[in-house]
């Protein structure tokens, strides 16, 4: 039987975390139960559109920064840009996530 030496010890233990969260994976996805019922256009709708306006939030974020930072030297204006994509990344991100907790999945 091999050793573990100390350096492996770490991905042991998140492989047997793992391991033994896995039931909680499978419930956290189970359907809804019968009597949930089905959701609405109107429903859908707002879900999408809370899902679009992040997305153009976040193009505008980028747009902004760009027509904000017209005529500044590069030295400055680079940490800007990609502040401004970082922002535009996040704003995706939380609208995906408000979409998926809130209208996806949702009973």
């Amino acid at each position: 039987m091999k050793r573990i030496d100390g350096s492996n010890r770490s991905g042991l233990r998140w492989a047997v975390l793992l391991a033994a969260s896995w039931p909680q994976w499978a419930g956290a996805t189970a359907q809804c139960p019968p009597g949930s019922g089905e959701k609405g256009p109107v429903f859908w709708a707002l879900g999408f559109g809370v899902l679009g306006l992040f997305f153009v939030l976040g193009l505008a974020a980028v747009f902004g920064a760009v027509r904000a930072t017209r005529g500044v030297k590069w030295t400055r204006r680079l940490p800007l840009l990609l502040a401004a994509l970082v922002a535009m990344l996040c704003l995706w991100m939380l609208g995906l996530w408000l979409f998926g907790s809130y209208f996806v999945m949702v009973c």
